[in-house]
């Protein structure tokens, strides 16, 4: 069996390399029909280091940061093969085998590799054209005809229109091979030479151009001017040779022929290797079926051998149930009577009840405990849920005077911002004034002096003024016409607005320091005031939680200091606000309440200059009918409290 594998191995060896070669042989004729692998084979017989870059740059290629363009010869083609002879005649062979980068990084690299290095695995001594310009498109020189130029002198297109190639290449062709300029004909006669010698030879607006190249036909026109004197145009022809390099390539037949011989040779063998492989699979398939029959009869002997020792294993069991069975009977035999036996059960009954009873008690006094701990757990959870609902509508409470503050902050600010401009704009007002009376005369001043000092200044309006002020213009224009000594009159006016303007700003002086004093005097009692009413308002609020109900005192500040007052808010009930006492609001018991714990409070008693305030028709008032009967029952109050404070 194992000959017979060894020879089989070295059967699908030899299978497989004639295998390998009918495949090589087909990829070398798949090759050969390709167009650039034809073109790269031609380049290889003449330039063995260009073919080789090609080669190199195609397995390479991701090493550049953009695309690296192969030599015209290889990438570019012809698709109308009558103007082939023509395109590669734009061409010198340098140039057919130039490798293109697009863009600086890419040409150091691509010169490193083929001509500085050995990286891409050229000759020491070979070298390889590179190329790279930068793009300015406004560098180029125009074409020097339109196409209804071209058409009108007998020409067809541009060398450029006519081949076919990547468009990152189209910039090459432009700059170094002039193939943008370059006119094309393929019917000689029909060209008119000397009208395209002019038009190619045209100077362009910035001085560019001036010569050009044509072909017409089978002769290549080469137009230049001279760089000196009368700069004539000058044309030099050649005769144009037919294209070696862009031409479609053919097959070698030789080559061709040898492939195909070598697959035949490869099918052939492999035929009689297949043969073969035919016989050693029927001499195989005889070895396999006495393998099966050796098989068959190797089971029939195991299953014997395993019937067998599981009937030993079966015996061995048997033998040893037989023991257990003797010690069993054995124990029977020497077992207590029944009688023994029920009373032992009895007693291990009896036993059992007894610690089911006592586990019985133990569960119930863990169950009356558990009873206890869940009514605090459930209390607990109640109080929890109280907490949270107090704390959700003191959340909306804060919530609600945090609205109300900003609101109120948002007024005040804007309040803040228009007294701010009126008083600038009255100070501006105020200053040009001042500067108007102190530029006029000693009379004039005098006169606003006396009208300042008796408030008349004060009692006209801004309309009044200004009429008055037309009024004036109008009687210094009369006077000025009928009276000469107007100017003096002017002058001395001036000395008094002066004068009136000098006592302005001393009164106005007095005037900040009045307001210094009161802002001192204000400071000193203020907060002392503030103090006082917020230890009543404590005390007050404190008597109406003990109600059930809400209190609230505060200070009422206004601009007039006789209209300071003092707020009572009071709630008496759940669903109300803290509101104003008003005579509207709340109802007389309601107001009488409120006044009794207002002036029994402690710190209202002993502050003798506190004004003691009543309350009629809900308004506060510092005098009201019956104040005496009133200050009679505050007197008893007090004692009444008194007598069960000393009593306590």
């Amino acid at each position: 069996m194992e000959d017979l594998q060894e020879r089989q191995k070295v059967n699908v060896e030899a299978s497989a390399a004639e295998k390998v070669k009918i495949a090589d042989a087909q990829e070398q004729l798949k090759k050969l029909d390709d167009e650039r692998h034809r073109k790269l084979e031609n380049l290889r017989q003449h330039d063995k280091d260009c073919a080789d870059a090609v080669a190199w740059l195609r397995n390479n290629q991701e090493k550049f940061k953009m695309e690296v363009f192969e030599p015209p010869m290889i990438c570019c083609s012809v698709p109308d093969s009558r103007y082939t002879d023509a395109v590669e005649a734009c061409f010198n062979i340098s140039q057919l085998k130039t490798f293109v980068a697009q863009c600086e990084e890419d040409y150091q690299l691509l010169n490193h590799c083929f001509n500085d290095s050995a990286e891409a695995g050229l000759r020491k001594d070979g070298r390889v054209n590179t190329w790279y310009r930068p793009k300015l498109e406004h560098t180029l020189a125009r074409p020097p005809m339109s196409m209804d130029e071209l058409r009108e002198l007998g020409l067809d297109a541009y060398a450029i229109d006519k081949i076919d190639c990547p468009d990152g290449l189209l910039w090459y062709l432009k700059r170094e091979v002039n193939m943008h300029r370059t006119a094309v004909g393929l019917d000689g006669s029909k060209v008119d030479v000397a009208r395209a010698m002019e038009a190619v030879s045209r100077l362009g607006p910035r001085g560019e151009g001036g010569g050009a190249t044509f072909i017409a036909g089978n002769v290549i026109n080469m137009v230049q001017r001279s760089r000196y004197g009368r700069r004539i145009a000058q044309n030099m022809t050649r005769d144009l040779r037919p294209a070696r390099n862009l031409v479609a390539s053919t097959v070698d037949p030789e080559v061709k022929r040898n492939l195909d011989l070598v697959i035949q040779g490869a099918r052939q063998a492999l035929e009689v290797i297949n043969e073969g492989a035919n016989e050693l699979a029927a001499e195989e398939r005889i070895i396999r079926e006495q393998e099966a029959a050796y098989k068959r009869k190797f089971d029939e002997l195991d299953d014997r051998k395993r019937r067998v020792n599981e009937a030993k294993k079966r015996l061995g069991s048997l033998a040893g149930k037989i023991e257990v069975c003797k010690a069993k009977l054995m124990e029977l035999e020497n077992a207590p009577s029944v009688d023994d036996e029920r009373v032992r059960l009895k007693q291990k009954l009896l036993d059992i009840s007894q610690k089911r009873v006592k586990v019985a008690k133990d569960y119930t006094q863990l169950i009356r405990a558990l009873i206890v701990d869940q009514i605090a757990a459930t209390r607990s959870g109640i109080e929890f849920l109280q907490v949270g609902a107090n704390r959700s509508a003191l959340e909306a409470l804060c919530q609600e005077k945090d609205e109300r503050y900003q609101r109120a902050l948002a007024d005040f600010e804007e309040a803040d911002k228009i007294f701010l401009a009126a008083k600038e704009d009255a100070k501006s007002k105020r200053d040009i004034s001042v500067e108007l009376v102190r530029k006029m005369d000693r009379e004039f001043q005098e006169q606003f002096e006396k009208m300042e000092v008796d408030g008349s200044v004060h009692e006209r309006t801004v309309d009044q003024l200004r009429a008055e002020l037309e009024t004036q213009k109008a009687n210094l224009d009369l006077i000025m016409i009928t009276n000469p000594g107007v100017v003096d009159q002017y002058e001395r006016r001036k000395a008094e607005i002066g004068d009136l303007s000098k006592r302005i700003e001393d009164k106005e002086k007095k005037c900040l320091g009045l307001e210094r004093d009161i802002k001192f005097a204000r400071d000193n009692w203020q907060p002392a005031l503030e103090r006082l009413v917020a230890s009543i308002g404590k005390k007050f609020s404190a008597a109406f939680d003990r109600i059930g109900c809400a209190g609230e005192i505060r200070v009422s500040p206004h601009d007039d200091y006789e209209k300071w007052a003092i707020d009572i808010l009071v709630k008496f009930r759940d669903k109300e606000k803290l509101t104003l006492l008003t005579g509207q609001r709340q109802s007389g018991g309601e107001r009488s309440l409120t006044t009794i714990l207002y002036l029994l409070l402690p710190d209202l008693m002993y502050h003798e200059r506190m004004k003691i305030l009543c309350v009629n028709n809900g308004e506060w008032l510092p005098e009201a009918k019956g104040i005496g009967n009133m200050m009679n029952m505050i007197d008893t109050f007090v004692q009444m409290r008194d007598r069960s404070s000393r009593a306590g």
